[in-house]
């Protein structure tokens, strides 16, 4: 389906920043790379949760912008290789690696892994895989191989894209159904959820080891 609006311009312009959608954003000092979740909140959930949560036992930079409309979140859908809002491109300018957040439509309880950072993917897979998840190359529309691609837009021009299946999704969280959750407050993770985010967070550490004296915080929402 294609995009409702060209970039983040044209969507600002014809909705309301604090009630149809929002922004946030911190950026850590001293941090390697960010976790980032462009379609967060109610557009492809629970991606925000998931990048947050990778984002603090990291202690690395965070993005997301998250849809708040009570329906048809999915017009604030950007594609990656235009998703221009400033204030994540001010997120990815000190970083070395990207991992971008993303869910598919698709019933499968597979991770699609895609992206140019070729030796954090394959870290990620690995880690994955031993903890007995499904991943799968990604079909070209969502390879995250374009270098405009939001995920490859960091100091090394290189990142990761997650692309996690409708299935899988539903398995991170208990309570309300996946399209009411957002809506409802429902944000109750499953031991799923805690079990997939720790097999990517032990596979970020590994391959890029924090090396900095301490860090501190600048936080934005509603930019």
């Amino acid at each position: 389906m294609a995009d409702t609006y060209a970039n983040y311009a044209d969507l600002a312009a014809r909705n309301t920043l604090g009630r149809d959608y929002l922004i946030l954003s911190r950026v850590v000092t001293g941090a390697r790379g960010a976790n980032i979740a462009i379609h967060g909140g109610a557009i492809e959930y629970p991606t925000t949760q998931l990048a947050d949560y990778c984002a603090v036992t990291l202690n690395t930079s965070f993005y997301s912008l998250q849809g708040l409309k009570s329906s048809g979140n999915s017009v604030l859908h950007i594609t990656s290789n235009r998703f221009d809002e400033p204030s994540a491109l001010q997120v990815l300018r000190t970083a070395e690696w990207t991992v971008s957040w993303h869910g598919t439509s698709d019933s499968t309880a597979t991770t699609y892994l895609g992206g140019l950072d070729t030796e954090l993917g394959n870290a990620i897979e690995e880690g994955l895989a031993a903890a007995g998840f499904a991943v799968s190359p990604p079909p070209r529309e969502i390879d995250g191989k374009d270098p405009r691609n939001i995920a490859n837009r960091n100091l090394r021009g290189r990142g990761v894209q997650l692309e996690l299946g409708r299935g899988l999704r539903e398995s991170f969280q208990l309570g309300a159904a996946l399209s009411l959750a957002p809506a409802v407050g429902a944000s109750r993770p499953s031991n799923v959820f805690y079990f997939y985010a720790s097999a990517v967070t032990a596979a970020i550490a590994a391959t890029w080891p924090q090396s900095r004296t301490g860090s501190s915080f600048r936080s934005n929402s509603a930019l």
